[in-house]
């Protein structure tokens, strides 16, 4: 009989503040799962981008009807496995002491299958007296909505079955159920009937909506039995599947699993001992970074298997936190090498090489096979890739056959065609001149000239070489000011942004207005530039252009500490930026669409790598970190900064609902033990902090550039050269004596999409110039001036 209640309540994701996250090590198993308060949350399959449940749990009636939900009215304890797997076991117990359950959770490392073997333990009372049921929420392919479930016979077996496009999911035990039934969540699935009349009316098929299943198993108070998940890509392979994994023990399964990881753990030479005060989290974190690297598309890393606020999103939150992000895929890669482990780094650098855009560049963020999802462009997304390319070439870890350096070349042409000014900061929001932005690119344009230089392309080589020097000198000019609003007693400091100047970028006035997003209804969205500081400035140091001495940084993170700074009872943690509405609403409600900024665990380790390069203990800034994880060890995006809110489970210091585990969080965690065993940041390259923190400017020459996408106007005394560069072949007309005299020059190619001609300024006041196009065969139609700034 077809359910009731056709299509259901409005589809909803969960909690995103996960206890653990894990899949099998084995390749062949394409199934990921995340936990919290006490059950599966999200399962996916075939890719870590594609989430097929909600969540599911168990469910008890006991004497008189008394119905208890696993993850509202038990208490939850997690425990693992092993120390060295994301093997789970939980323990929910009834606050009343009259039973607990006992749940050992891993996936197959054979096929497509997740299992749990379950007990429920009777205290008190006749066990005969309660009755368990398994409740399922299908969101198959990403959606809540237009799913269908039905029971099905599985050999003689009953079972249940849920669909939606080509995906499948099966769910069967060892110990066949009792009875089954499907139904449209709200009116006619099981908690509801479950919940309202202590009974499970029997359908056989609900079809088109957001549905669940639910499922009584038999015996399990007298013994154990294994319930399992089993996913293919039509009904057939889901079907044998779950056959399969019926014929085979839960234990041995389990002990698969772990080996295997266990196998993996042992190989990283980076982890700490086991009695070591950091080796929990770290370990977590490993885990974390490994079970997030993908295997259809092996070297994918998502930014987290989590949905930030997941109980208010629904179907249109597509994309969640489950897609790719090139910066935070990069970080874990660094992460990664930071552990030991050059071979998960090299699959990440081969596919980034896979998914980069033709002209260079890679998309905001993306599906795990390529296909975009937002559209924004951040240069230093373009740039981290180099970082890697880098490090892996220097350090021989690449294959004979990796070819990375088609990849470089044609990221080096987009930094140089297209920058320095991004559509987007690393917070995804605004567009400008970036601290931190400028500090990836900078780098990455040398990381990447020395492996051109190495590929004997010298002349591409040198323009990266010339274009970064060129950004290095104009960084406190574009984002450092001197009369800063964010505190009185702190008016120096790098600015989180600097809008582009309609006028000269070569002498900004720092006069624009920076839009602050997500701000609640009826609050400002247009601050001055340098009334906003965030930490970017933090990355000037850690690549390499900046000494931690350096006075302006010193100033900087004076700034930084007074305005952004909180102090918990387990260390200091930072804000993103003041004003900043990514967040929990002021009342605590979730995030949608607006809130107010909170504590960014990642964030103390962004400064705890500062404290190193400045010959700081780290500590503080390791336990911080550590005093936000999870019990479960996971790092949440942001932490809650305000009094206790019970009712909406919020607490003071503790994860605040945005995505949990955030892998950035996690790498930076690992980077920074590396980085405080080894006293040195472990990303600077040496090559950029010899060329900037050494060399000074004393052996090059000064360039000032010209673009179409960055009119200087004037340049300064100490300019010697002015680099006049076009993104197509043309021919330079120009004087430098106000036409008394007319010249005439051909531009040459840099080997990166820009075509170039350098003009002296020795003895010259001004220079006025015009184009001619060779391949549409016509003049530009006008005239662009620069002229020496006057001292």
């Amino acid at each position: 009989m077809e359910a009731p209640g056709y299509p259901g309540i409005s589809p909803r994701w969960t909690s995103s503040a996960k206890d653990g996250v894990g899949t099998a090590i084995s390749a062949e198993s394409a199934v990921w799962f995340t936990i919290s308060h006490g059950i599966l949350n999200e399962i996916y399959f075939p890719r870590m981008d594609q989430a097929n449940v909600r969540d599911a749990e168990f469910l008890i009636v006991g004497p008189g009807g008394k119905f208890w939900e696993e993850k509202r009215d038990l208490t939850h304890h997690l425990e693992f496995i092993s120390p060295h797997a994301p093997a789970y076991q939980y323990v929910n117990a009834d606050p009343g002491g009259r039973f607990r359950l006992i749940k050992r959770i891993v996936t197959w490392p054979g096929s497509h299958t997740l299992m749990q073997q379950v007990r429920l333990e009777v205290l008190k009372g006749n066990p005969g007296d309660y009755r368990v049921f398994f409740l399922v929420a299908p969101h198959m392919a990403n959606q809540g909505a237009d799913n269908s479930a039905s029971l099905i016979d599985l050999r003689g077996r009953p079972a249940l079955m849920a669909w939606r496009a080509n995906t499948y999911l099966c769910v069967a035990a060892t110990t066949p159920f009792r009875q089954m039934s499907v139904g449209f969540v709200g009116t006619s699935d099981g908690w509801t009937l479950l919940h309202n009349e202590h009974r499970l009316d029997i359908y056989d098929s609900a079809l088109h909506g957001n549905v669940a299943m639910t499922a009584e198993l038999e015996g399990v108070a007298e013994a154990e039995q294994t319930v399992i998940m089993a996913f293919g890509r039509n009904e057939a392979e889901a079907r044998f599947t779950a056959e399969l994994a019926l014929l085979h023990d839960y234990s041995a399964v389990e002990r698969d699993y772990i080996a295997q990881w266990e196998e993996y753990m042992a190989a990283l030479p980076g982890l700490l001992p086991p009695d070591h005060p950091h080796s929990f989290v770290q370990r977590v974190s490993a885990m974390v970074l490994k079970t997030h690297h993908g295997k259809l598309f092996p070297g994918g890393i998502i930014a987290s298997l989590s949905i930030p606020w997941g109980n208010s999103a629904g179907d249109g939150d597509l994309g969640g936190y489950h897609l790719v992000w090139p910066r935070d895929m990069v970080e874990a890669a660094q992460a990664f090498l930071a552990l030991g482990d050059g071979k998960s780094a090299r699959e990440a650098l081969l596919f980034l090489m896979a998914t980069q855009r033709q002209d260079g560049s890679w998309a905001q963020n993306f599906w795990l096979d390529g296909t975009p999802f937002w559209q924004g462009s951040q240069l230093d997304e373009t740039a981290f890739p180099l970082h890697l390319a880098y490090r892996l070439q220097r350090e021989n870890m690449l294959h004979p056959a990796d070819d990375v350096y088609p990849m470089v070349k044609k990221a080096l042409s987009y930094l140089a065609r297209t920058g320095p000014v991004t559509q987007q900061d690393r917070w995804e929001e605004d567009g400008g001149y970036s601290p931190s932005t400028l500090a990836a690119v900078i780098a990455g344009l040398l990381l990447g000239a020395d492996l051109a230089r190495e590929r004997h392309d010298v002349l591409a080589a040198e323009y990266a070489e010339q274009l970064a020097d060129y950004w290095q000198q104009q960084i406190d000019m574009w984002t450092f000011t001197t009369h800063g609003m964010v505190d009185p007693a702190y008016p120096q400091y790098y600015i989180r942004i600097h809008t582009p100047d309609s006028d000269d970028p070569g002498y900004p006035r720092m006069q624009g207005a920076v839009t602050i997003k997500n701000q609640p209804w009826g609050a400002p969205t247009q601050y001055p530039e340098d009334a906003i500081i965030d930490g970017g400035f933090l990355e000037l140091v850690r690549y390499g252009l900046k000494s931690p001495r350096d006075p302006h940084i010193l100033a900087s993170v004076a700034a930084y500490d007074a305005v952004l700074k909180t102090e918990l009872p387990y260390g200091p943690l930072w804000h993103r930026y003041n004003h900043d509405g990514y967040g929990n609403q002021a009342d605590g409600a979730p995030f949608q669409g607006s809130g107010v900024g909170r504590l960014w665990p990642l964030l103390a380790g962004e400064r705890g790598h500062y404290a190193i390069a400045d010959g700081q203990d780290a500590e503080r800034y390791l336990e911080a970190m550590e005093g936000a994880a999870s019990a479960g060890g996971l790092l949440p995006e942001q932490t809650w900064d305000q009094a206790d809110i019970p009712l909406a489970d919020l607490f003071y210091g503790r994860p605040a609902g945005s995505a949990m585990p955030l892998v950035w969080a996690h790498a930076e965690y690992i980077k920074l033990i590396r980085s405080a065993a080894d006293n040195r940041i472990f990303e600077t390259p040496a090559l950029v902090a010899d060329r900037y923190l050494l060399d000074g400017d004393t052996t090059r020459v000064r360039r000032v550039f010209w673009q179409p996408n960055h009119q200087r106007k004037t340049w300064r005394v100490e300019d010697a050269v002015l680099r006049i560069a076009v993104p197509a072949l043309a021919d330079l007309i120009y004087t430098t004596d106000q036409w008394q005299t007319t010249l005439h020059a051909s531009f040459q190619d840099s080997g990166l999409g820009m075509y170039f001609f350098d003009v002296s300024l020795e003895h010259i006041q001004t220079v006025e110039f015009t184009f001619f196009w060779r391949q549409d065969q016509r003049w530009e139609g006008r005239n662009y001036q620069m002229a020496r700034q006057a001292t």
